[in-house]
């Protein structure tokens, strides 16, 4: 297993913004090739969905921090699982004007379509901000307690045991087909577009696992009906002391990271250095403040600030693990 998103402190990471932060007022429409000063926000989701909700977030920070004096737009490419918003970028070689909230299923999105129209390769990453640590829940009464223990299970019943999840492309799924190829077991994967047909199915008995995001289930187990058996991070989280990180079940998950769904800003390709450090400069100083360590809070997020080369490093493994695994579905659907 490999763990490459390193958490570098928000705090450490604070720059003075960069002279030029008030151009972003200007109604100037140029900005290829130098600093941006007509900002408008991509997001690969319609009105609240969640890079929606995430752009939309940081601009309000910024504003009630009096980082960001105007107010950039946030527009929707919904097409394709970031396909849309990709190709968009693309688009705009050299536009600084244009930025994007991008996460880790757009590399899947460009290794699961033929002839897709652009892939993260195309693109500049300016800057990771944010881990979204993923975790696994089954039901409350389920007669396993850890992942371990439902691998034991599944190996004792091969093909019968069930998770619940998003698109078989979905990251969910692809960490579910490693650790199968890894511990010599097999399940079924029962797939939903949305969150609440997934829990349904965990409730009623129709599924064993799923894996997501904390706050999918969080209501749930409050009230008693869920349970985690295991969490894709460093270290055990906050408000789950009990519940062993993969990594000390030692799960084998491969090539993969075990920090599996992240958020992080991308540009056109061939974006000018002097816009590329506008960028990193303004999310440094966001990411320094409180509102958004009160934001990341509310929302089980994990501060990550990485740029550079180690950023275009992270990408690159994920996408090196991700890659075998997205062929052979779309060879054999």
């Amino acid at each position: 297993m490999k763990t490459t998103m390193r958490s570098l402190g928000v705090a450490a990471a604070t720059v003075a913004l960069v002279a030029g932060l008030s151009a972003c007022n200007s109604t100037n429409a140029a900005g290829t090739g130098g600093t941006p000063n007509n900002v408008q926000f991509i997001v690969d989701t319609g009105p609240g969905g969640g890079s929606d909700l995430f752009a939309r977030e940081i601009i309000k920070i910024a504003r009630d921090e009096k980082v960001l004096t105007d107010n950039w737009p946030v527009v929707a490419k919904p097409e394709g699982g970031g396909l849309g918003a990709m190709a968009f970028l693309k688009g705009k070689p050299g536009d600084s004007n244009f930025i994007s909230a991008f996460t880790s299923k757009w590399i899947i999105a460009g290794q699961a379509t033929a002839s897709a129209p652009a892939t993260m390769a195309d693109l500049t990453p300016i800057v990771m901000l944010a881990d979204e640590i993923q975790v696994i829940a089954a039901p409350a009464d389920a007669p396993f307690n850890t992942l371990t223990e439902f691998l034991a299970a599944a190996k004792a019943n091969p093909g019968e045991m069930v998770q619940t999840g998003g698109s078989p492309h979905s990251v969910d799924n692809l960490v579910a087909l490693e650790i199968e190829k890894t511990s010599g077991t097999k399940w079924k994967y029962l797939s939903f577009d949305d969150g609440a047909p997934r829990i349904t199915a965990l409730l009623r008995g129709d599924a064993q696992i799923d894996i997501g995001a904390l706050p999918d289930f969080a209501d749930q187990i409050e009230a008693g009906k869920l349970k985690l058996i295991g969490v894709f991070a460093d270290k055990r989280i906050d408000g789950f002391p009990n519940v062993p990180t993969i990594a000390e079940q030692k799960v084998d998950l491969g090539e993969f990271p075990d920090h599996l769904q992240f958020r992080g800003i991308a540009g056109p390709p061939k974006m000018a250095p002097e816009a590329l450090k506008f960028y990193q400069d303004f999310f440094s100083k966001v990411t320094a403040t409180d509102g958004w360590k009160q934001y990341l809070k509310s929302e089980g997020l994990v501060p990550e600030f990485v740029t550079g080369d180690e950023l275009t490093t992270q990408i690159r493994e994920f996408s090196d693990a991700t890659k075998p695994l997205v062929a052979g579905m779309v060879k054999n659907p």
